[in-house]
């Protein structure tokens, strides 16, 4: 099976594919492309983005995108010619606003309202690293149970924020597991007390010193947290799990986005150990931007005045030329074509040393250099033409 076919394997048949990279490789583009391949293919897709930028939105050809699920509409793209079999949906994760969302579902109703407004919540649901990337996790978690999507294609931020991604649903367990949490909190204390008697005795003297140096006012603050978000506590660990069961398990594949610059590159050779690391399922590499020879060695190498009696006989408009512009015009012509040459064998170099790094079952597929931006629907559908060839038949 070549690696278009892969590909092509896995979108039909994963529940969730998360694309990841490194920033500027076109990882929006790929996850959006992937979709829309989906869609025409019958699935109903969802793809979702944490980037706040509307790059997803504009290449759907759409305004914005919120924290809801928002329908392509069909007539987009009826206008350019395509008829999905599915359906395809769109939607942009607000990271805090998913979190907020976590504590109204699952905190008890006396303790949702004094979570949502205390202050050490507020930093904690916004500042504290990894904590956003959980709870987009999360939303990732809660999306899939729902079951109204065949498939979630997820564009998440680059390299490092995407492994805080895969890592937050583990840290937070470990962080409700951790020793110091617990010395700082015990469930049994709670009954009947509040602020500071939180704290057991024995850590009472500490924290009155502490409260010297950060004031009363914000220990109270961190009490009242640990009190009301207590509840959670326990919740929020089993389904740590279930996210991360859930990223590793057979029904999810990540798709390493990159390009062909050797930095790039290596960063991804980067992810993908990682990604192994974690036990995760590597289902293939995207490369974009790929350069490729536009004519071949042979012509390349073409003598100056055989180009210049080509271009008299090839019916194009060069009759208005003086002899000397049209040697001049063959001579660039040449040079575009030698330096072309050059850049395609850098990249199909650099490209090889990727494919020698990894398994030979893993499908690395490329994608041409486009001369524009692919910033519509349209040009989405030019790269599937290219990254999907011959699975681009709707059935």
């Amino acid at each position: 099976m070549n690696a278009q076919s892969k590909l092509a394997e896995l979108v039909a048949s994963k529940r969730v594919v998360v694309c990841v990279g490194s920033g500027g490789v076109g990882k929006t583009t790929t996850s959006a492309v992937i979709a829309l391949h989906a869609a025409m293919q019958g699935r109903r897709v969802l793809v979702l983005t944490i980037d706040p930028a509307k790059r997803l939105a504009n290449s759907l050809g759409i305004d914005a995108l919120s924290n809801d699920v928002t329908r392509i509409p069909i007539e987009k793209f009826r206008d350019i010619g395509l008829e999905p079999k599915g359906e395809l949906w769109a939607m942009m994760l607000d990271m805090k606003e998913s979190f907020d969302h976590v504590v109204r579902r699952y905190a008890p109703a006396k303790e949702r309202k004094a979570i949502l407004e205390n202050r050490i919540y507020q930093y904690f649901s916004t500042s504290l690293a990894g904590t956003q990337e959980y709870a987009a996790a999360e939303r990732l978690y809660e999306l899939y149970e729902e079951g109204n999507f065949d498939l979630i294609v997820l564009d998440t931020p680059p390299t490092t924020h995407a492994l805080d991604f895969l890592e937050a649903p583990k840290r937070l367990e470990d962080a409700v597991d951790n020793k110091a949490l617990y010395w700082l909190f015990k469930p049994g204390m709670l009954a009947g007390r509040t602020g500071l008697g939180v704290f057991s005795t024995g850590t009472a003297y500490v924290f009155k010193t502490l409260s010297k140096f950060t004031g009363a006012e914000l220990l109270e603050e961190f009490s009242t947290f640990l009190k009301n978000f207590a509840v959670l506590f326990e919740g929020l660990k089993e389904r740590s799990r279930r996210v991360r069961k859930l990223l590793t398990g057979p029904e999810s594949t990540f798709v390493v986005v990159t390009a062909p610059e050797a930095s790039s590159l290596e960063e991804a050779l980067y992810f993908h150990k990682k990604l192994g690391d974690e036990e995760v399922q590597v289902g293939g590499f995207v490369i974009n931007r790929v350069r490729t020879a536009w004519v071949d060695a042979e012509d390349a190498r073409m003598p100056a005045v055989s180009v210049v009696h080509h271009l008299a006989e090839s019916g194009h408009a060069v009759d208005h030329l003086s002899p000397e512009d049209l040697r001049d015009l063959a001579g660039k012509l040449l040079k575009n074509a030698q330096e072309s040459a050059v850049l395609a064998e850098v990249d199909n170099n650099s490209i090889e040393v990727l494919r020698r790094a990894i398994s030979r079952n893993t499908p690395i597929q490329r994608v041409p250099f486009f001369s524009t931006d692919i910033h519509s629907l349209r040009g989405l559908n030019l790269v599937r033409t290219s990254l999907f060839a011959e699975h681009t038949r709707t059935p």
